[in-house]
């Protein structure tokens, strides 16, 4: 395709040049509706797809080479593309957020790029398992707060995540996850939801929802029609939903239809549902393949807009992700994802260099092209532009600066730090116990832990050392990183590891199938007597892959995770509650730091998904 000269394709006569200014965007506020109607009948059709795309910009390198330097402050060319391109949205990663002055000077020059009304700003600050903020109060994530059962919390970590957000400049959240993970080898969604019971997962959410809007940060649910029984990640494939649709109303669905009248919009999954809708597509290598629900008219429009009456704005997830990319031209599945009902497009163009902003004008060409001979596609076009305008008019989006000063009193603060605390030490369930727990502590200590990654164990021994000085006792500490899922270990090698160590700790991180070298570490700790806890760090069904396990313990997370880059973060406040339930020191009970509360908040089963081993609402007390 020729390439495009983003100011003469884009700059048109009759066009709304001028950013609005501040006074006339309040006027607006008064009269949404109206405004959004005007606006959009003076827009051309660039300024109006402008709306519906929201773009990242993770790395940025001018020349188009291999190395790329994050995206962390405002150059001339993203700048210039935001307005040549009319762009609405962007979306921040953890790549893009360094610490909380340069976050917020960033923000605020995005704004200032901005065309005409103020960017939606968005990020994943999920909390737990997906955060973005390098610096701030992740929050001990929804699996977590389900195990707490109590929806008051659940609304203080949705108040804080909104005190934040706003404070740096955010006004979008993509959160929260209402998916129902009854699944328990579902390889993305897992502690990112709430709960196996749909009602719990409603109930939550709803309280979320309502802490985060006390402040102006929008929300959306996430992934419709449902991503919690899939058994793929869609970063990589695409997966299907082989439910019955009865059964989808019954559990997906469910929690959508509690939620959706609060919050303020709704993401898609990358997912084939069959039952409600059994299109076939050819792919791009010839085979056929159903229709992911991003794509379908049938679940977005027919389901969702017409038959559930969702009025707030439709985003698909991210456009560059394998399910799609590996399966579907670029310009035609965002086509399609236009035509089947979304209002904003997320991602359209991994923005990098220079290179890139070219392949955006080549998708302005594109899509104004194919509205030219379609009127159905042109029109869809102009209602998710009014759409969009709309929600941000009526939602009061303003693109005002934000201080740093302000903002640097408000994020991770030690209140909302001590309350990340209190929350997870809530959450912490204990699974099994046979008289392992609380473990007496002696003047001095032996201690041996064992996990897959060197970071974890770092992790681990720092919490290890602040309860020694807690407790005012020593703790000797090795640590050994080893392949848990994996077998490699002897005998000999974990009784040479075991040597003198008095107790000991094995964290282990979503285990399946034959996790040979956790369980012979379990072995040889039983036949040598030694106490031993099973930590499951992430996921709490690892125990359902183990056997003769004495002492288990879920804590629903040790490590924050943004999947589309591999940028990983230590997540704390769950490692460090669920170190403080495992010990009583030499006083007694009187030296008892926390005691586990949760209870499971989904069912345990075995390997095969067949029989339950731990129902949810199960949870132990170690006195």
């Amino acid at each position: 395709m020729k390439k495009i000269i983003p100011a003469i394709f884009l700059v048109s006569a009759g066009s709304y040049a001028a950013t609005i200014p501040e006074n006339q965007l309040k006027e607006m506020w008064l009269s949404p509706q109206n405004a959004a109607e005007k606006l959009v009948a003076n827009m051309s059709f660039a300024e109006k797809l402008g709306q519906m795309l929201m773009v990242d910009i993770r790395s940025w390198d001018e020349k188009s080479s291999e190395t790329k330097t994050p995206f962390t402050e405002m150059n001339a060319n993203v700048s210039k593309m935001i307005a040549d391109y009319h762009l609405g949205s962007v979306i921040l990663f953890r790549e893009n957020l360094i610490n909380t002055p340069q976050t917020v000077e960033l923000i605020n020059n995005f704004q200032n790029a901005r065309y005409n009304l103020p960017l939606f700003i968005s990020t994943d600050q999920e909390g737990g398992y997906v955060t973005r903020l390098r610096v701030g109060t992740e929050m001990p994530g929804n699996m977590a707060l389900g195990a707490t059962g109590i929806a008051d919390l659940a609304k203080q970590a949705g108040n804080i995540h909104g005190y934040e957000l706003t404070s740096l400049g955010f006004n979008f959240n993509f959160g929260p996850v209402v998916d129902v993970n009854n699944n328990q080898n579902n390889p993305v969604i897992g502690v990112r939801s709430y709960s196996d019971d749909p009602i719990l997962v409603g109930k939550l959410a709803r309280s979320y929802i309502e802490g985060i809007h006390q402040y102006p940060v929008l929300t959306s649910l996430k992934h419709f029609p449902g991503h919690g029984n899939v058994a793929s990640d869609t970063h990589f494939a695409l997966p299907s939903v082989n439910t019955d649709k009865a059964s989808w109303q019954q559990t997906e669905l469910q929690p959508f239809v509690d939620v959706m009248p609060a919050t303020d919009a709704i993401m898609t999954a990358h997912v084939v549902v069959p039952a409600l809708d059994s299109t076939i597509l050819t792919n791009i290598k010839g085979e056929k393949i159903g229709t992911p629900a991003t794509l379908s008219k049938a679940i977005l429009t027919d389901t969702l807009r017409n038959q559930l009456k969702f009025n707030g704005l439709i985003l698909t997830d991210a456009m560059d992700m394998g399910a799609i990319t590996g399966n579907f031209d670029r310009h035609w599945s965002i086509k399609q994802a236009i035509l089947a009902g979304n209002d904003i497009v997320l991602m359209p163009i991994g923005i990098k260099d220079n290179a890139s902003i070219e392949q955006l004008g080549e998708l302005y060409a594109y899509l104004q092209a194919e509205a030219e001979k379609d009127p159905v596609f042109k029109q869809r076009i102009e209602d998710s532009a009014r759409r969009v305008i709309y929600t941000k008019l009526n939602k009061r989006i303003s693109p005002a600066p934000h201080d740093a000063a302000k903002a640097e009193t408000i994020v991770a603060s030690k209140a909302h730090k001590d309350l990340e605390n209190a929350i997870s030490e809530q959450a912490i369930t204990l699974i099994k116990n046979e008289g392992v727990l609380p473990y007496p502590l002696k003047a001095q200590n032996s201690i041996m832990v064992f996990s897959d990654e060197g970071p974890r164990n770092e992790l681990i021994k720092k919490h290890l050392n602040q309860i020694a000085n807690e407790l005012k006792v020593e703790l000797n500490i090795k640590d050994q990183v080893v392949k848990l899922d994996q077998d490699q270990l002897t005998t000999a090698e974990i009784e040479q590891q075991l040597q003198d160590r008095q107790f000991v700790i094995l964290a282990t991180y979503n285990l399946k199938l034959n996790p040979a070298n956790a369980q012979r570490i379990i072995d040889v700790a039983n036949k040598k007597n030694i106490p031993l806890v099973v930590i499951a760090t992430r996921n709490p069904y690892d125990i359902a892959y183990l056997s003769d396990v004495k002492a288990n313990i879920a804590i629903y997370g040790i490590t924050g995770f943004d999947v589309t880059n591999n940028v990983r973060n230590s997540l704390e406040t769950n490692i460090r509650s669920g170190l403080r339930t495992l010990f009583q020191g030499p006083a007694g009970k009187e030296d008892i730091l926390a005691t586990p509360r949760g209870k499971l908040p989904v069912d345990i089963k075995t390997p095969d998904n067949k029989d339950v081993l731990y129902p949810r609402g199960y949870g132990l007390t170690a006195l």
